[in-house]
């Protein structure tokens, strides 16, 4: 049994040295994309495979049930067919929406009124009922007006808002992105359920390839490149001739950034070479699976060696001397370009935040970079609320590959008249438009702080503007009940007052 294990050890170490050895010139076998492809393969067999078939018993009490669920929902469907998001892209709602008791109630006893609701498209699908239904007397036209009023003008803005606590676009950017299918990641499904004996044995023998060889390799790969960030940088930061120490320092981050990628067997596809910068100011979004962390055990030996810019993002008087030396930076065109993440915060890969416009006040001309990892082979995310940093090394350490593009964009120049707010949202959308990722107006900090007001009072404005120009509410004429005159200011008296004003 010693034998074996001291067998099993010269192999991981000279494993470990061969990639080493490769990582120093930039070369590579193509055992990793062969079996990145190999592996993707897989996961295109397994999704179309069925689970199997229970006792019989099992199955016609299966049966049975979904019958009589198929039954429910097409009778709901029927009724309530016609009640779905008209303007909504997607193809399946994401709850189905009914109307409460009370406004049915009021609906159908304005339905047997003078007035009907023939001109609402919302309202199709319901039928009248008899006038001995839903009680004696007439409706008064006033409260038939309000509620039109209501279900027209705010029946879309309660859909949203349900959406929205359901699912909103800012807290889902801070989970792990779900995956189509199964990629035999133990993380990647909650609960283990049984589909074949094939995909059992698959996983199986998948859990002992990663955590019985990739695992040691890598983790030999790991402290094998940490020493190496420790010492080299340090070493080449006491040459003293400066043009020669920042060739000997290209040279040794490229090495040491190579055996760190080959830690979680790291595939880059790099796109549009010929937009690479070599000074100035580059920006990109951010889901880097290294953050921080262990770099800041390293920030002194990587300070030694080249031109870093090191702050405390909390103090209002570092990030003034931050903006003078970036200036200073971008100045020199014999220093290297430097990378900045605007969204302040890291998100799951699947949209773009807020910039902030720090970094497109220092300079007229950005490089900006878009960054797409494929989360099928491993997930590079880091949620800093359910796990560790060490656990997230280790569960990045135990994945199949982390696969990413980097697309490199021409360089974009601040418009006369533009704003740094405006210059910084034109990059935003470029970057998500190349990434194929979802453009967003929220700050990334909201998951740390609380909603501002002032972000309360733009929603309420727009939700104000987009009722002004579309609905009925500010479309009534000049002698309007008191109950619509209440609606129309309460929602934002502030501007309502100022719009009477210029009416007058």
């Amino acid at each position: 049994m010693y034998m074996i294990f001291t067998l099993l050890a010269y192999l991981f170490l000279y494993l470990a040295l061969f990639v080493v050895f490769l990582s120093m010139f930039g070369l590579t076998t193509g055992i990793r994309e062969a079996c990145a492809k190999f592996i993707l393969f897989l996961f295109e067999w397994a999704a179309h495979q069925k689970p199997q078939p229970k006792e019989e018993e099992d199955e016609e009490e299966e049966v049975q049930t979904e019958e009589s669920e198929a039954e429910d929902n097409l009778t709901g469907l029927r009724n309530h067919k016609k009640l779905k998001r008209q303007h909504s892209n997607e193809q399946s709602s994401i709850i189905v929406r009914r109307w409460s008791s009370s406004l049915n109630a009021k609906l159908k006893r304005s339905s047997t009124s003078h007035t009907h609701l023939s001109d609402s498209s919302d309202l199709e699908g319901f039928d009248a009922i008899d006038h001995s239904d839903c009680g004696t007397g007439r409706v008064d036209p006033s409260e038939h007006q309000t509620v039109k009023v209501i279900v027209n003008d705010t029946w879309e803005f309660l859909n949203a808002g349900i959406e929205a606590i359901i699912e909103d676009e800012v807290t889902t950017r801070f989970e792990t992105a779900q995956l189509a299918s199964w990629n035999f990641l133990l993380r990647s499904r909650a609960n283990y359920v049984y589909i074949s004996w094939k995909l059992s044995l698959i996983w199986f023998v998948g859990l002992i390839f990663r955590y019985g060889i990739l695992f040691p390799v890598r983790l030999l790969l790991f402290f094998i490149s940490m020493v190496l960030l420790l010492f080299l940088p340090a070493m080449v930061g006491c040459v003293p001739h400066k043009k020669t120490r920042s060739v000997l320092n290209q040279c040794v981050m490229l090495m040491c950034m190579r055996i760190s990628s080959r830690t979680f067997s790291t595939i880059v596809t790099f796109h549009n070479k010929e937009n690479r910068p070599s000074h100035g100011i580059c920006v990109a979004n951010h889901t880097s699976p290294i953050d921080g962390g262990i770099l800041g055990i390293l920030q002194r030996a990587l300070s030694r060696s080249s031109d870093h810019i090191w702050f405390e993002r909390s103090e209002a008087s570092d990030r003034k001397q931050v903006s003078k030396r970036l200036k200073e930076h971008v100045e020199d065109p014999n220093k290297l370009p430097i990378l900045i993440f605007p969204e302040g915060t890291c998100i799951n890969n699947t949209g773009v935040m807020l910039f902030k416009k720090g970094s497109f006040e220092v300079s007229t001309t950005i490089y900006p970079i878009a960054i797409k990892y494929d989360n099928r082979l491993g997930d590079p995310f880091w949620n800093s609320h359910k796990q560790g940093y060490m656990t997230y090394l280790l569960s990045m350490m135990t994945a199949w590959a982390l696969m990413c593009d980097v697309h490199y964009l021409p360089p974009v120049y601040r418009e006369e008249g533009e704003s740094s707010i405006e210059f910084a949202r034109r990059v935003q959308r470029l970057i998500a438009k190349e990434g194929g990722l979802i453009d967003l107006d929220w700050d990334g900090n909201l998951k740390r702080t609380k909603v501002p007001e002032k972000l309360k009072k733009e929603q309420k404005e727009l939700f104000y503007q987009h009722l002004a120009r579309t609905t009925s509410i500010c479309s009534c004429g000049t002698e309007q009940p008191n109950f619509v005159q209440s609606l129309k200011s309460q929602v934002y008296p502030e501007i309502y007052e100022e719009s009477n004003k210029q009416i007058e």
